[in-house]
Parts: structure tokens; C-alpha cells; sequence
């Protein structure tokens, strides 16, 4: 046998994930094609573990024995993150099940709770035919989403249902991120206490998933597949909406789901976004955070889409969205015809378009009106003068210029502009309502 000199020769499992962080990134140019649970701490915190395509979960607490509590009220917020692994686009489903019935995917695909966007880098060119570079501007520790719109940042929070038994529960992700054509599952035990199991709330029929960046392999229906949302309770006395009070601050907002520089293709610039160096253990990514104020409770005045309704400010929980956008356009209308054409670049905010309007009647005078979905920040505009924009900056009236005021019977004016518009959507504004008026 051999003698011990006194000097432990065994190899710490630091010391193992640093090579085996450095062997992945000769392999693969340190760019991690999957992507795991990071917020709340998954069954396996190991930063240079491999990726779980198989599911339903990953190995339990594989090899090193890392256990972290995640332990949760009923009613309490819960933050869900993961890391982008220098990837964008996609969705991530998010369900919860009894720990114990997790080892099979019906026991997930009938109880999902939401879909969210996996997340992009919406900063100019920071997101490239479904690559970014990691940390891809994903939402530090002590931040989180406050608003239903604000899901490109690679997390989520989630509200603890109100109608679960003491008890533990395994929540999963379930994602297939940029042009991987397969899912990726990770999960995280959970303990739950405070619940009401005798309440109970009915199924609702359709799992409804934001607009976001698309992957280029999966598509949205495949997530959908199988999947039914749980029977949920999201209200102490009935089922409610999941994300109604989305402005709460979540227990566990310290966490930071970018875990770490280590699988970024550009270790050097990562460590210079927002905060990454204070991450000190990558097995437990974490800030340390002052007072986390909450964001303001949602309103139906506020400007902001945040509480489940249809469009800003209406719909859903405010009253009924109008049919007919403002202005409404006169029965004696004087143009023919109103077309309207844009380029935008979802991935840079930026919109150019052009409104072209064909004259039907003489006209002294016009004023133009454009209404968009969301709000737009336009900067520059010709063919005509900005007149008026309210304050929301979704409704832009333009009156016309001193040289192309006066329009004959088959005359066309065109009003053009550039504007940006917020990162957080896939989508570039569309508009919702158009008007051109003698003025």
C-alpha cells in the first residue's frame, strides 16, 4: 500500500471544474451550445456541468453534492433564470410538479404554469443570426422583470400558488433556444409552505405565450404540444392571473442567473458588463443587494402593458379597448387610399417608415395621424410638421408644410420618419389606427 506523506493528493472539485471548464472551451471554442436552471439553484449548480436533452429533469445534485434550500411561501414570487450560454431567441416553458411524480414529462406537460421568452441581446448588433455573447445584457441579481414586456432578458419571476400542499415540488424549464432543434430540460426542488390545498381553481384552456425573438429550429406550437396549464390558484379565494402582481420584488432577487464569464466566448468583455465580477461563487450566483424597492403596482393609466391587458392601458383587467382608434375618420373622407410601409430592426429598436397618402378631394391644409401599438420615440420626420404627440408617444398628428399644403384631386403626399422603439419585443410597432384630415 501506499503511504500517506501528509499532503492530501486528491484533487479539489474547484480544481476539477476549472479543467473541465477549459477543456469545454478548447472543444468548443467556449461556447456552451445548451442551457440550464440557474434561478432558483437546480439540481445540478455545477457551472461546467453538461446540458440535459433527455428530461424530464437533469441528474439530481450530480457527483458533487451541492444542495441549496430554495424555500418558498405560498403567494411569495419566485425569480426563474437561466443561462444564455451565448444564445438568443426562442421561448422557455415553465411548470411545477410534486417532487416525486417529476421523473416523467406528463407530470410537467399538465401542470404549466407559463411561457416566457428565453431572451436576446437587444442592444445594437448585440444579437447576431441567434448568438450573443455571453452574459447577452441578461438581467443581473437584486433586478427583475416587473413587467410583463420587459422578457428578453434571459429571466422571469413566477408566483407560488396558493392551492399547493406543504410540501415539496420540482419546478422545470424546458427550452430550445437559437437553432437547436431539440429542448433542453433543467430543474429545481422547491419546499412550499402556507398553502390552501382544499381551494381549488379550474383549468384554463390555453396557455398563452408572449411575442419574442424566435428560435430558427422549434417553433412556438412545439412548446405548446402536450401542454396544459395547471390547475393553479393564483388568488388566496380563486384561480387569478400568475403575473398580476409581476411587480412585486421576488424572495429570491439576489440570485443572478449569468453564473459566470467562464462560458462566454468573450470572457475579457464579459467581465466588464454590469456586475459580473462581484458574481464570487459561480456554484451560487448571487448579488448582494441593498433595499429592493418594488416597481409600481400597474395601473390602467400608466403608459405600460404589465397586468394581463389586450393593449396598453385596455383590455383585460381596464376597461374594453375601442374599436375604432382616435381620430375616427370622417364618412366623407378626402384621400382614396392610405398605405403605410416600414423598415424596422427589431434586434437595434430602430423603425424608418412612410406614410403615402392619395388625395382624393381638394384640400387647404391636412393633419396626418399615425397610432402605434406601443410607444415610439420618433427623432427625425420630413414631408410634413410634427403637430402634436401625446404622452405615451403612440399617437404622432403631423400637419403639413408651407409648400404641400394645398393638394389637388389625385395629389399624394408622403410623411416619412425614424424612430427607436424599446428592445424588449420581437416585433417592431405596428400601427393601429391612421388618419388624414382637412385641417
Amino acid at each position: 500500500s501506499t503511504q500517506s506523506t501528509g499532503t492530501s493528493q486528491s484533487t479539489s472539485p474547484f480544481i476539477i471544474y476549472k479543467m473541465k471548464l477549459f477543456l469545454l472551451a478548447v472543444l468548443f471554442g467556449a461556447s456552451f451550445a445548451h442551457t440550464w436552471m440557474s434561478c432558483p439553484w437546480s439540481f445540478d449548480v455545477d457551472p461546467g456541468r453538461p446540458a440535459d436533452t433527455t428530461g424530464p429533469c437533469e441528474t439530481e445534485n450530480v457527483w458533487h453534492g451541492v444542495k441549496y434550500p430554495n424555500e418558498y411561501k405560498a403567494g411569495d414570487r419566485m425569480k426563474v433564470g437561466w443561462t444564455s450560454n451565448n444564445h438568443a431567441g426562442g421561448w422557455v416553458r415553465i411548470a411545477l410538479a410534486p417532487y416525486g411524480q417529476h421523473k416523467t414529462h406528463k407530470a410537467f406537460d399538465d401542470n404549466v404554469m407559463k411561457i416566457s421568452c428565453y431572451g436576446h441581446d437587444q442592444r445594437p448588433g448585440g444579437t447576431v443570426y441567434g448568438d450573443c455573447k455571453h452574459p447577452c445584457n441578461a438581467r443581473p441579481g437584486c433586478e427583475y422583470q416587473a413587467y410583463e414586456e420587459d422578457n428578453a432578458r434571459f429571466d422571469t419571476t413566477v408566483k407560488i400558488p396558493h392551492n399547493l400542499a406543504d410540501g415539496d415540488y420540482v419546478l422545470q424549464i424546458k427550452s430550445a433556444m437559437s437553432s437547436h432543434p431539440h429542448f433542453y430540460y433543467s430543474c429545481a426542488k422547491i419546499s412550499v409552505t402556507g398553502g390552501n390545498p382544499s381551494l381549488t381553481c379550474p383549468q384554463d384552456k390555453l396557455i398563452v405565450a408572449p411575442k419574442c425573438l424566435k428560435g430558427t429550429a422549434v417553433e412556438l406550437k412545439e412548446y405548446t404540444k402536450n401542454s396544459k396549464p395547471g390547475k393553479f390558484c393564483y388568488n388566496k379565494d380563486g384561480p387569478g392571473y400568475i403575473d398580476a402582481d409581476m411587480y412585486r420584488v421576488p424572495k429570491n432577487v439576489q440570485c443572478d442567473p449569468r453564473i459566470t464569464c467562464a462560458v462566454s466566448i468573450d470572457g475579457k468583455g464579459c467581465k466588464n458588463q454590469d456586475r459580473m465580477k462581484d458574481i464570487t461563487n459561480d456554484w451560487k450566483p448571487e448579488q448582494v443587494c441593498g433595499e429592493v424597492k418594488p416597481a409600481p403596482a400597474p395601473t390602467c393609466e400608466d403608459g405600460v402593458k404589465n397586468q394581463g391587458e389586450e393593449r396598453i392601458d385596455c383590455g383585460g383587467p381596464c376597461a374594453a379597448c375601442p374599436v375604432t382608434m382616435p381620430p375616427t375618420t370622417p364618412a366623407d373622407r378626402v384621400y382614396s387610399k392610405f398605405d403605410f410601409q416600414k423598415i424596422a430592426y427589431p434586434s437595434e429598436g430602430y423603425l424608418n417608415g412612410n406614410a403615402i397618402v392619395h388625395v382624393r378631394h381638394k384640400v387647404n391644409g391636412w393633419n396626418l395621424t399615425l397610432f402605434f401599438d406601443r410607444k415610439v420615440e420618433i427623432s427625425q420626420y420630413w414631408g410634413g410638421k410634427l403637430l402634436s404627440v401625446n404622452e405615451f408617444k403612440t399617437v404622432y398628428v403631423f400637419k403639413n408644410n408651407s409648400w404641400n399644403g394645398r393638394l389637388g384631386p389625385g395629389s399624394k403626399v408622403t410623411v416619412g420618419f425614424e424612430g427607436k422603439f424599446d428592445l424588449g419585443a420581437v416585433d417592431s410597432p405596428n400601427l393601429m389606427g391612421k388618419d388624414f384630415v382637412q385641417s
